[in-house]
């Protein structure tokens, strides 16, 4: 009778369970079909309620919510006093994708998530903001403008080192920028809210935060550079970091600024840099038409570099004074060398002289430009003695040359071929270095400013046909090539010599200056083809005296050239030219 009771008690406990079931199921499908087409209950936009509705209601219900805001196609934007419009452009507010958003909470294929939005809404915790749609492109562009009109640059900490040779430390001042990744994400919330008042803008500062305790830990590092240098070598080129140089690529936190010393680095790479260049050479009727000396390429290793420059920053900093060190480059021989497109013996580089010509008169300019190429291509066979007025034939107005101001008679006057000896100048001190036997030399009568620029005083040459040349001789076995380079922008003529190297080595002393007189007063000239009142200076005032220089030659324990080149320079006036023209 116990066991029939409970067996009774077990199926009514069961129905009820099942009826239970039944009942949440029915609720649960009832609830369904009830909002089939509709938004669930309880979802809001903007604090409107849109649930219980289908999409064409809650789109008509949205569209007057949007109606009566009446959007503005403008947003205000200050900063302090500044103010900027932004213009919305394309603004286009979306009711229908709104409303569809709207009907999509408690819709996914996530079972647990739908129960979950569902209830929220339940609760009335889902209030949508609105769909829109606007040019982008053209807000990030207003943005950007916005942002430059903004944007105020950091000033860097600096390490300067004063005229009592003392260290001084700027701490730099913040700078400004833009929060546009906030202000992107306001304005779209602002949007979204169909809220149109006014933004603040929202900016970041930029600080060097630097603390004293950097800053004197940094001046006293700095201290340790003081008359100090890093010299690197790569041949016959140097360049150097001088103690204002390296303390600037001190770093305020310890150890060196890595970036400052690779973008050093890469910019000495862009002047050393550059790819193998192969020979070329042609020749006609006597004289190289073209010629294009072979170079190896050449490329520096710029992690190579950095680290060099760590490495001498960190011993210099542990009291070495000085560093002389060869720069690590990769060499690229060219694919087809002087030697092997001639027969001449013409392989490499034998001499090179250089001279400015800073100031010269444009008709200066042209002679020098003129006499230059006359030169360029000639040939000096082995054992000829080279003239260089015979070289260089008449010059006259006939073969090209302009007037330009000579000395003459102890006089500054307009004459053909002004600007002439600075081309015999600078072909005197090519001989020079190439140590070649000099023929015949003369002096100018006063010391010349053009001469004297990026140079020692005695190393010049006048030449006047035909009662001063200058000559020298090729004692090399091989021929010579001249050739001539002119760089007006820099003013610079550069003249060089190729040949065989027979490995003689060349010494050129020091100038010795003695009796040196002060110069006369200034002297005005009259000239006619300047206006009236226009006063023209055209020489330098220049002391007199006296200059020697020695000049040896060796080869294979050989003096080959032993002497002394002498000049005696007379005072000199400064001359002007004062205008009498109308």
């Amino acid at each position: 009778m116990k066991n029939k009771l409970q067996a009774i008690r077990l199926r009514l406990l069961l129905s009820i369970i099942l009826a239970f079931i039944a009942f949440l199921s029915l609720v649960f499908i009832s609830y369904h079909l009830a909002y089939w087409q509709k938004i669930y209950p309880g979802v809001t936009v903007l604090g409107q309620s849109v649930g219980n509705q289908n999409l064409e209601t809650a789109n008509f219900t949205i569209s007057r919510i949007i109606n009566q805001a009446s959007p503005s196609a403008n947003l205000t934007l200050t900063l302090g006093e500044q103010t900027w419009s932004l213009e919305l452009r394309d603004l286009q507010y979306q009711p229908e994708k709104t409303a569809e958003k709207a009907w999509q909470i408690g819709r996914s294929n996530n079972p647990l998530k739908n129960l979950q939005e569902k209830y929220e809404a339940w609760l009335g915790k889902i209030n949508l903001p609105l769909e829109y749609s606007l040019d982008n492109a053209a807000l990030d562009e207003q943005l950007d403008q916005i942002a430059d009109q903004v944007f105020v640059p950091m000033i860097e900490p600096a390490i300067k080192i004063d005229a009592q040779k003392q260290i001084q430390i700027e701490p730099g001042k913040p700078g400004l920028n833009l929060d546009k990744i906030r202000l992107s994400s306001t304005i779209n919330s602002r949007l979204t809210h169909l809220n149109f008042e006014s933004i603040e803008l929202l900016t970041i500062q930029i600080s060097p935060q630097l603390t004293e305790k950097q800053i004197e830990e940094t001046r006293s590092r700095a201290e340790k550079f003081l008359n100090k240098k890093i010299t690197l070598i790569n041949n016959e080129m140097t360049w150097e970091l001088n103690d204002e140089q390296l303390i600037q690529l001190l770093s305020f936190t310890n150890g060196f600024n890595q970036e400052k010393i690779a973008s050093w680095s890469a910019n000495l790479a862009s002047a050393i840099n550059h790819p193998p260049q192969n020979a070329a050479f042609e020749f006609n009727q006597g004289r190289v038409t073209q010629f294009r000396a072979a170079k190896d390429g050449l490329s520096l290793e710029e992690q190579k570099t950095i680290n060099l420059i760590a490495h001498s920053l960190a011993e210099l900093e542990n009291n070495k004074e000085t560093i002389t060190t060869q720069l690590p480059i990769i060499i690229t021989p060219p694919q087809i060398t002087t030697a092997e497109v001639n027969n001449l013996g013409i392989q490499q580089l034998v001499g090179r002289g250089v001279s400015y010509f800073r100031g010269s008169i444009s008709s200066r300019i042209h002679n020098i430009q003129l006499a230059a190429s006359k030169l360029n291509g000639l040939l000096i066979a082995p054992g000829e003695t080279f003239s260089f007025n015979q070289s260089l034939g008449e010059v006259s107005p006939t073969t090209g040359f302009q007037q330009a101001y000579i000395i003459k008679e102890g006089r500054t006057v307009l004459g053909d071929g002004g600007g002439v000896c600075q081309v015999s100048t600078t072909l005197f001190r090519t001989a020079l270095d190439a140590g070649l036997p000099i023929i015949e030399r003369q002096a100018h009568a006063y010391r010349v400013g053009y001469y004297e620029q990026n140079s020692a005083v005695g190393l010049d040459a006048t030449v006047f046909d035909p009662t001063a040349d200058l000559k020298f001789k090729n004692d090399t076995p091989t021929y010579l090539l001249i050739q001539t380079q002119i760089d007006t922008r820099n003013q610079k003529l550069t003249f060089e010599l190729y040949g065989t190297h027979d490995g003689r080595s060349v010494i050129i002393s020091k100038s010795r200056i003695w009796d040196q007189a002060p110069p006369p007063p200034d002297l005005y000239q009259d000239d006619p083809t300047l206006p009236a009142g226009q006063i023209k200076q055209i020489d330098w005032q220049a002391w007199g005296a006296k200059v020697a220089f020695d000049y040896r030659v060796e080869h294979n324990g050989e003096i080959l050239q032993d002497r002394t080149f002498y000049s005696n320079y007379r005072p000199w006036q400064a001359i002007y030219l004062r205008g009498t023209g109308n």
